[in-house]
């Protein structure tokens, strides 16, 4: 499964310079800073491409998906959904192959974790008119990997795992503050994560929780730089430092994220890295 850390390219939405300027401009020197190709998607409908690109699963492998989240299937708000055969500007490795899967799927609800991927159970719900088990069957056969489920917590209404974790290497994942707003699902999530994962989960020591603070685990790895959201708060710090703990091999760098965290989502979210 390739990973972000083999990753070598960052596409964005042509929507993100446009309603998360300061971001943009920050994100985008900070990529050319530190040598790393970024290039931009035309004729996106959102700024969240993670949600409707295709997920590359080797140098030369893509699966593309059914992108028709059921929280935007609403009249006022279709017309967010992006198709992805309208998109532009995408440069896929010479002769790659896109295998298409008959599920609908938000690539936010994918995080690859070596040779297994994390999905959380709204996959389910969005596909009811097939049974779990031929969910499971068409992702394991699409993705050629071993899928681990974990529960969805329903006020939560993208269902994202990529909010929840972020693969470190070497079979450890990295979990989010959860514990600091959902004890049961913390435990929830983390009873099955053992099973398959070395866990370590961010811990802040503040006097007052922030509610953005599960932003921190949507972070941006391309290659070996990892650019962290910074909240203006004072978690900032000690996720960088816990962020460069894990990752020791890597390059942790902060950047400003708050108005697309305001939206929904963070670096991760808004951002489609591969191996070109």
């Amino acid at each position: 499964m390739l990973t972000d850390h083999l990753t070598n390219t960052v596409f964005l939405s042509d929507w993100l310079s446009k309603e998360c300027p300061e971001l943009y401009q920050s994100l985008t020197k900070t990529l050319r800073d530190n040598a790393v190709d970024c290039r931009i998607l035309s004729n996106t409908n959102d700024i969240w491409c993670r949600d409707y690109m295709p997920i590359q699963t080797d140098e030369k492998r893509f699966v593309s998906y059914k992108y028709y989240p059921d929280y935007l299937v609403k009249k006022h708000k279709k017309h967010y959904i992006t198709d992805v055969k309208d998109v532009g500007n995408v440069d896929f490795p010479h002769q790659a192959e896109v295998v298409t899967l008959d599920l609908v799927l938000d690539g936010g609800n994918v995080v690859k974790c070596g040779n297994k991927m994390v999905m959380t159970e709204k996959v389910f719900v969005e596909n009811k008119e097939k049974s779990r088990n031929e969910v499971q069957r068409l992702l394991e056969e699409a993705f050629q990997c071993e899928i681990v489920f974990l529960p969805w917590d329903e006020p939560e209404i993208y269902g994202h795992s990529d909010g929840i974790i972020h693969y470190l290497g070497d079979n450890r994942v990295l979990m989010t503050n959860y514990n600091d707003f959902d004890k049961t699902f913390a435990q929830d999530f983390l009873r099955i994560l053992e099973k398959h994962f070395d866990v370590k989960t961010l811990k802040y020591n503040v006097e007052k929780k922030n509610k953005n603070s599960w932003a921190y685990i949507n972070y941006l790895q391309v290659g070996n730089l990892v650019l962290v959201p910074q909240l203006g708060i004072p978690e900032d710090e000690q996720a960088l430092q816990q962020i460069a703990e894990a990752l020791p091999m890597c390059k942790v760098v902060g950047v400003p994220a708050l108005e697309a965290v305001r939206k929904g989502g963070a670096l991760n979210c808004i951002s489609w890295n591969i191996k070109v």
